[in-house]
């Protein structure tokens, strides 16, 4: 049985750009596609729209083909609060209104969303199914919006909140090849903040090998998104049937 093995990286603004386009383009020469986690503001002070520099990279990102995921309104420095690990329905339907139509505004429409260090409180959840979003993801798993399934699927993250210290590094990567030798899905990120520190890209370009030696097959969260699509159609072949 052979799990996904899913790779992300956030935090990608002006400053984290270039580190985080040598990253992709290494991991694309190994057939490992990198999903990217993007927000209309970072920290307070970057905003997207007045960065024409990375919104074309972004672009032409996504026109060949990558994934962009929605990650949140204004994902915050590393001291602050997830920005959607405690809001109720009222508050994260505001910052979901904010975020969707300032991204559409730029160009970007999204499938897919994921909190800031992907923690996601029950009113986030509650309301998403409201912006079209398929599916959303949490440090947890992957909910299927339309379906209601759920992929328990752990993130294993550098950076964004858990760390990035030798001995959890370590840990990732043991949990990483553990995972994929059981079949499971593995989920890997890393913040564009720690890719300037070679020994976090070395540790996370390890624990991707030694998931993908141990079985995981290298894919994008889209995978899920066809997943979804192929229970639908069966299911709406089977109403068809029973008419």
């Amino acid at each position: 049985m052979q799990g996904h093995l899913l790779v992300s990286i956030s935090s990608i603004f002006d400053d984290t750009r270039k580190s985080a386009a040598r990253l992709i383009n290494q991991l694309d020469k190994e057939g490992v596609p990198v999903s990217l986690l993007v927000a209309p503001h970072i920290d307070g002070n970057w905003h997207l729209a007045k960065d024409p520099t990375t919104k074309q990279w972004l672009q032409e990102q996504q026109e060949s083909g990558r994934l962009l995921i929605l990650n949140g309104f204004d994902q915050a420095v590393q001291g602050r609060r997830a920005e959607f690990a405690n809001l109720d329905a009222h508050e994260a339907n505001l910052r979901l209104k904010g975020a969707t139509r300032q991204m559409s505004k730029l160009g970007f429409e999204f499938d897919i969303f994921a909190p800031p260090r992907w923690r996601m409180s029950p009113g986030t959840l509650d309301v998403l199914p409201y912006f079209d979003f398929s599916l959303a993801v949490s440090s947890t798993g992957i909910h299927d919006l339309r379906t209601e399934d759920f992929y328990q699927s752990r993130n294993l993250s550098y950076g964004e909140g858990f760390g990035a210290a030798k001995w959890w590094r370590r840990s990732i990567i043991s949990a990483a090849e553990r995972g994929a030798s059981r079949g499971n899905t593995v989920r890997l990120s890393v913040s564009g903040r720690n890719l300037g520190e070679k020994k976090v890209q070395h540790d996370f370009l390890r624990a991707i090998g030694k998931a993908i030696k141990a079985g995981a097959v290298p894919a994008s969260y889209n995978v899920f998104l066809a997943s979804s699509q192929k229970a639908r159609d069966a299911s709406a072949k089977t109403v068809a049937k029973s008419k």
